[in-house]
């Protein structure tokens, strides 16, 4: 990496939550990379293996070639994972078959955006989902959008909801961001840290974990219970969408044009679970831990299941 290089001194930092800085942040790593690619040939970014800290992540993931994947294992430096979205589009039902979508599986996919009802790639995507056979839970954004969804698609949906519903039901406590928020760093401040985790999670992931459990018919929020999560490019929901999947085979999925974005999540929901963020031009694989001290320290961090657990 040779990070002490003054020639890359203030590059490797976390992507700015402010939209107009994130075009020179991208300016600011392009050295980097040309550097990488000349000293390591145009292939280095196919596969890339990483375990460093925030700070490095997205650096990484602009690092990677057209379709590359980037192998991500667990880190303690830092929990706060951003990156820039990648250049490239697909048809949603293409990206299902790229997840290896099976009968039966479980999916949920994000419909509208609040203004306009009329949304191809949403519809794209719902009717990919059915036609794979999956057991299809739609979230919208109005109840007008619901509507919507559930007079065009009756009789093929597990359930469908919307974040206006939602906010009705649990009023102030229901918090719906453009992005996950800012974490500050865990090794420097992890009260501070654990306590946005906590808010975030709290008054943003549970309720809409809580809605889908209750339209699965389960007992309590649907937290590790679906097989994939179709996101939109347009809102940042990683971070809630991600402590929704299995461990292990879940999916997460784009279909969408993601460049010039930012996209932020909780690094453990990926690495310590093992799940995937499937891209149209790149992918994002949790390994595990580095270590098995990792492992270890990692089991000791509050996590939102035991959060549930201690708060009933």
């Amino acid at each position: 990496m040779e990070r002490t290089n003054l020639r890359y001194r203030g590059i490797f930092t976390k992507v700015p939550g402010d939209p107009s800085r994130w075009r020179r942040w991208e300016a600011m790593g392009e050295a980097f990379i040309r550097d990488c690619r000349r000293r390591h040939g145009e292939q280095i970014g196919k596969r890339l293996v990483f375990g460093h800290g925030e700070g490095e992540f997205p650096r990484f993931y602009q690092l990677l070639a057209e379709h590359g994947t980037l192998e991500m294992y667990g880190s303690l430096e830092g929990f706060h994972s951003t990156f820039m979205g990648k250049k490239g589009q697909e048809e949603p039902g293409v990206m299902l078959e790229r997840a290896r979508m099976k009968r039966g599986e479980t999916i949920l996919l994000f419909f509208g955006n609040g203004i306009d009802e009329r949304d191809p790639v949403g519809m794209a995507a719902v009717e990919a989902a059915v036609d794979h056979g999956g057991k299809v839970l739609v979230v919208t954004w109005t109840e007008r959008e619901r509507h919507l969804v559930e007079q065009r698609w009756h009789g093929h949906l597990t359930g469908v909801t919307s974040i206006e519903a939602i906010g009705k039901k649990v009023g102030e406590r229901f918090d719906w961001p453009h992005a996950m928020p800012y974490l500050p760093d865990p090794e420097k401040n992890w009260e501070a840290c654990r306590e946005v985790l906590d808010l975030f999670q709290q008054r943003t992931v549970l309720p809409l974990a809580e809605e889908i459990g209750q339209l699965l018919g389960t007992e309590g929020p649907a937290l590790s219970q679906l097989d994939l999560v179709m996101n939109r490019a347009g809102h940042d929901a990683l971070g809630l969408s991600l402590p929704l999947l299995k461990p292990r085979t879940g999916r997460l999925v784009f279909a969408e044009e993601m460049a010039g974005r930012r996209y932020s999540f909780y690094a453990p929901q990926v690495w310590a679970d093992r799940r995937q963020i499937l891209m149209p031009t790149a992918s994002i694989v949790g390994m595990g831990p580095v270590t098995t001290e990792v492992a270890q320290e990692i089991e000791e961090v509050w996590s939102l299941e035991e959060k549930v657990e201690r708060t009933g």
